[in-house]
């Protein structure tokens, strides 16, 4: 998995979030956004993903009683 950015809002749930390959392409939107009426006056953040985890498939069960 490559690098990215995403932009989030103050104050809100993050919403859905566009993953930008360049900081530069995310600190034009965090701007874009920063202008809208509704987020005015409101901090926009600039996110870098460093890393992640995931689940390995298949999930596995394990029962430790019987029924």
């Amino acid at each position: 998995m490559e690098k990215f950015w995403c932009c989030l809002v103050e104050g809100t749930d993050g919403g859905f979030h566009f993953r930008h390959a360049t900081f530069e392409d995310a600190r034009q939107e965090a701007e874009r956004l920063a202008q809208l009426d509704y987020v005015k006056g409101k901090r926009v953040y600039v996110l870098e993903a460093i890393s992640y985890c995931e689940v390995p498939q298949p999930v596995e069960w394990h029962t430790f009683l019987q029924y």
